[in-house]
């Protein structure tokens, strides 16, 4: 049997020395980066032979497993016979038997084996445990291999070697150590000892020698421009050494086709005044550098499609030019500063022209992407923070922006070359959305948004019409930037309707909804990437068109803010099924459909703030926003389409609690303003009542919508009524003392203990009305949660009932601690609960309810604890003693009329 392959513990060891060695050398250098590495390969080693023990566990559970199931597989082992006698053989010459070897393992025969000589031994397979490598095996994995392709050794060295020399320098120049010109000889040459090592091995070790030249010219880079910050070379010579060092690494690059190395010495170049820096923010000196390894990267690409070096030189060129903006920029740095900005954007716009001489543009990947579309961006945007101030700069920049886009594009398109193509389209496009930049930068927020949308809608139009893609991609944009355009800064509107917000957010709504019905109509020609774009230029229209009447109402109607807002969405949806039923584009209805519901829940939580719901002619508004929730739904059920079937019961449902919120809230706030005491709670207890008697009916009425939707109501609005109807009795027990105020206290005749004796008959008869499945998963499961839930809202109801009884009778305390040390509260909540206990287990006796009578013996426990711990400490008073005799004789009756009844299974059988 061949040995299995144990898992090694090589990348886990690794690893964790590694990342021990760095957190010791954190703590305490040399010696604490050695205690950490043995401290991590020891952890290693740990975590491994845990796993490995693991591993053989279960092989062993499964060893036993299957040697349990061979026994119980077997049959009984027979009487072994012995075999006949063979007879005798004349004499023959004896042969000896050739070696066999011996089997690694023989298992123990077994009855069959005995039975039959022939048959072969049985052979125990073998059990193959596969581990899971954990995380830091996988990262260390791949760490591994991806420093194994190519060279390892050279990356990791060549790395090491630029970066010593670079923190060498500095930290030499730092402390004077040696001469100044001795250093940056001895660096120079062996940046050309690199060179000339890696050109001499260019054939014979290709992608090593790459990496040496690479290592050298970016070690040259440093060289020069180091010796230049320490004027040991003239600013003419060290530019012209630059120019040599990124035409030489360019001819380098290109003569051997390597891109690695192309990479390596331009990150060199690039990196390299950033480890030098003396902070002295010099920003000519700077660019300079950068502009001259800009022209390298020119050079190259007049020569190879190399996307990967562009894309690097120009995220190096703008993140650094940018975090000098941010830093070191001072407005008298702005000319020279927006020049070379300007030069690094025109060579970058070349790079991309000369990538597409040989090699189309894959304008969807992150390379070619990045650069033509990343470019005008990050650019405009330095631009832009240098000449903000500038009264029209911004305005006459995109301008000019648009217009080289616009122009180099036709004379692309005029070459008539196919690898042109799509940079013509997209230099098209970025001169229109530049050139469309220039109206908000010149004209204010009313005319920029109306112009953005319109010209975005006939974009549009015009790719729908002649089937262009990227004219429909322009519209869409110029329209969304219109809208966040508007948001940044919205005017102030001055008189109602005629108003720069009214007419913009206008024009932004109208736009976007024929900009969706175009697109509808255009489904069946669309691209993949246009899928349901229809239907978020509905909502952005819906969207825009509710803010345009809501600015107007909230600016306008302070007086009748909440009406008009409500009734200008009840309108709005009227409006939006009218204009589905005229172009059978179906998202506005679906739309209308669902925007009353997502009102009302703005606006109630808007109405908090106010005194009551119906104010600011909150009444006008409810009711319009009601009837055309209902005249939406009714149309629905009309045209009797399946979809949305849940969704409708939800609508219907959620009308039915905003009635009743708005009804309970408003008739609290009526009787809070005429009245005292309890009176104002009660509605919030007894309308949900109402509701849930409405619904408890047996023959629903009307019969739409109530009967034609009956589960949507009595199932689904009834459930959340009956919930706010127990947590209201919950509450009203726990917080309200029951003063009647102009009324007379009666125990249980009160207006809060007839409120709650309603509500739990309404919730009586709204059960009794369920389906049979509701009704039995409620009233007849296994755990009975609706029997639980109103004995429990029962029990607290009458306790305190009888406390409210004592403190307006006797003057009882309702506080925690005045009921805590009341002789009188503690002796009579004893009695009532052991009266209860009582009656529950009678009842449960006779009835043959065993759980109920259960409850009633845990309650007499309780209440028998209670005395002992609690009653008993009022040593010498009538009520403890009245208390203990009440509880023993009620004790001694349960115990003679209620016997534990039998199990179910056990009365049937008696």
């Amino acid at each position: 049997m061949a040995e299995r392959e144990e898992p090694s513990s090589k990348g886990l060891t690794i690893g964790l020395a590694i990342g021990g060695a760095i957190v010791g050398g954190s703590i305490a250098q040399f010696s604490g980066v050695c205690f950490g590495a043995v401290l991590g390969s020891l952890l290693a080693q740990i975590l491994h032979l845990r796993g490995r023990t693991r591993a053989l566990s279960e092989q062993l559970r499964a060893l036993e497993g299957r040697v349990v199931r061979a026994r119980v597989e077997t049959p009984s082992e027979p009487v072994a016979t012995q075999p006949p006698p063979q007879p005798e053989v004349a004499s023959a010459p004896v042969v000896a038997p050739a070696p066999v070897a011996e089997p690694a393992y023989e298992p123990p025969p077994t009855s069959a084996a005995a039975a039959s000589s022939a048959a072969p031994a049985p052979v125990t397979p073998r059990i193959v445990v596969k581990t899971t490598p954990t995380f830091v095996d996988t990262l260390v994995e791949r760490a591994v291999a991806w420093a194994k392709g190519g060279n390892p050794l050279a990356r990791i060295g060549i790395v090491i070697l630029f970066f010593g020399g670079a923190f060498l320098a500095k930290y030499a120049a730092e402390r004077s150590l040696f001469p100044v010109e001795l250093r940056f000889l001895l660096i120079a040459l062996g940046a050309f000892a690199l060179l000339f090592i890696g050109w001499r091995l260019r054939d014979a070790r290709s992608v090593y020698a790459q990496i040496l030249q690479g290592g050298g010219i970016a070690g040259l880079y440093l060289t020069v421009f180091a010796a230049t910050k320490f004027h040991l070379l003239p600013l003419t010579l060290a530019f012209g050494l630059m120019v040599f060092i990124a035409l030489a690494g360019a001819v380098l690059a290109v003569a051997q086709n390597a891109l690695a190395l192309a990479v390596i010495a331009t990150a060199g170049g690039f990196v390299a005044p950033l480890l030098v820096s003396t902070g002295s923010g010099n920003h000519i000196a700077l660019f300079s550098y950068y502009a001259l390894l800009n022209l390298g990267v020119f050079a190259v690409a007049w020569f190879r499609t190399w996307r990967v070096l562009n894309v690097l030189g120009f995220l190096f060129t703008f993140t650094i030019t940018g975090l000098w903006r941010a830093a070191a920029y001072a407005p008298s740095n702005l000319l020279s500063t927006d020049a070379f900005l300007i030069l690094f954007f025109l060579m970058y716009v070349g790079v991309s022209i000369l990538n597409c001489v040989r090699q189309p543009p894959n304008l969807k990947g992150y390379v070619s992407g990045s650069l033509v579309f990343g470019l005008p961006v990050v650019a405009f945007s330095l631009h832009a923070s240098l000449v903000h101030r500038i009264e029209y700069a911004l305005a006459w920049s995109a301008l000019a922006v648009g217009t080289l886009y616009l122009l180099v594009g036709w004379t692309l398109y005029r070459t008539r070359r196919e690898s042109f193509r799509l940079l013509v389209e997209a230099f098209a496009a970025l001169g229109v959305i530049f050139a469309s930049l220039a109206i908000p930068l010149a004209f204010d927020t009313r005319t920029t948004a109306a112009m953005w949308a319109v010209e975005g809608a006939g974009l549009l139009w015009l790719g729908v019409r002649q089937e262009r893609k990227l004219a429909r991609v322009f519209g869409t944009l110029l329209q969304f930037a219109a809208g966040v355009g508007f948001l940044i800064n919205a005017p102030i509107a001055t008189q109602p309707i005629l108003n720069g917000a009214f007419i913009g957010a206008l024009m932004l709504a109208l736009s976007g909804y024929f900009s969706g019905y175009w697109l509808h109509r255009n489904r069946e020609r669309e691209a993949g990437y246009e899928q349901g774009v229809h239907i978020v230029y509905a909502a952005w229209a819906t969207a825009w068109w509710l803010f345009a009447g809501l600015h107007e109402i909230d600016r306008f109607l302070n007086e009748a803010r909440l009406g008009a807002a409500l009734t200008y969405v009840a309108l709005t949806a009227l409006a939006l099924e009218a204009f589905t039923a005229k172009s059978r584009w179906p998202m506005p209805r679906w739309i209308a459909l669902y925007l009353p519901a997502a009102s009302a829940v703005f606006g109630l939580g808007y109405a908090l703030d106010l005194e009551h719901p119906f104010a600011q002619w909150g009444a006008v508004g409810w009711v319009a926003l009601l009837v055309a929730h209902y005249v939406l739904l009714k149309g629905w059920d009309s045209r009797r389409e399946p979809a949305h079937d849940k969704a409708i019961g939800w609508l219907h449902a959620g009308a039915m609690w905003l009635i009743t919120l708005l009804i309970a809230g408003e008739s609290s706030w009526q009787i809070d303003v005429r009245t005292m005491g309890v009176w104002p709670a009660l509605p919030w207890g007894l309308v949900p009542a109402l509701m849930l008697a409405l619904l408890g009916r047996r023959d629903l009425k009307p019969v739409w919508p109530l009967a034609a939707h009956e589960h949507a109501y009595r199932v689904t609005a009834g459930l959340v009524l009956a919930m706010g109807a127990c947590v209201w009795i919950l509450l009203v027990n726990l917080t309200q003392d029951g003063a009647p105020d102009w009324l007379p206290y009666l125990p249980l005749l009160n207006p809060l203990d007839v409120s709650v004796a309603l509500t739990f008959a309404a919730l009586a008869l709204w059960g009794t009305a369920l389906p049979r499945e509701t009704h039995a998963f409620l009233l007849e499961g296994r755990t009975k949660p609706a029997i639980a839930l109103i004995a429990t809202l029962a029990f607290i109801w009458l306790n305190a009932a009888l406390l409210r009884a004592l403190h307006h009778g006797w003057g009882a305390p309702l506080s925690v601690d005045g009921m805590m040390s009341s002789t009188l509260v503690q002796a009579s909540l004893s009695i009532f609960w052991g009266l209860l206990g009582f009656v529950a287990m009678t009842t449960g006796a006779k009835r043959h309810w065993r759980i109920v009578w259960l409850v009633g013996a845990s309650l007499m426990i309780v209440v028998v604890l209670k005395l002992f711990l609690v009653d008993l400490s009022n040593s010498g008073t009538l009520a403890r003693i009245a208390s203990f005799l009440t509880v023993g004789a009620l004790l001694l009756v349960t115990g003679y009329l209620a016997p534990l009844p039998p199990r179910q299974k056990e009365a049937h059988t008696a």
